[in-house]
């Protein structure tokens, strides 16, 4: 949890770190929510890419991890999935977490009220799917290959 564009109550931020740690320790899954304040002339896409390669986000055996980025002076935000997570959380499931549970909140200003939807929507997806959690794309089977 990094909150480094400040839009989150101190509370959300609290009661959110808590609950991806509860989840991380029971499901070894690591969700982790972090704001910018800017993007810094990147897209979103390659900010997220970055940030979820140098943060390590999952395990090196399972890469079971999301980053859910929010950067909200540019109006943009992503869901970028781990390798581990490729057939539970699809770039479609990803997209609609956003544009049906986060973005409609964040347009209101109420950031702590869409990171917890959007957080909440992502693990019952996660704890409710009905196929084996894996990779799909060629570039993350060579990679869950390389770490057997």
């Amino acid at each position: 949890m990094a909150d480094a564009a400040d839009i989150l109550s101190p509370q959300a931020e609290q009661a959110l770190a808590d609950r991806l740690r509860g989840y991380r320790e029971t499901k070894e899954t690591a969700i982790v929510v972090a704001t910018v304040p800017s993007l810094k002339g990147e897209t979103i896409e390659i900010t997220a890419r970055r940030m979820f390669a140098d943060g390590g986000i999952g395990s090196a055996d399972t890469h079971r991890g999301l980053l859910v980025l929010v950067a909200p002076n540019e109006r943009k935000a992503r869901i970028e999935v781990g390798c581990g997570l490729e057939t539970v959380v699809t770039n479609a499931a990803a997209k609609q977490v956003l544009d049906e549970t986060m973005l409609p909140r964040f347009r209101e200003r109420a950031f702590d009220a869409g990171v917890r939807a959007g957080v909440e929507a992502l693990i019952t997806r996660i704890d409710t799917a009905k196929v084996a959690p894996g990779p799909v794309s060629p570039y993350c089977v060579k990679i869950m290959k390389d770490a057997a």
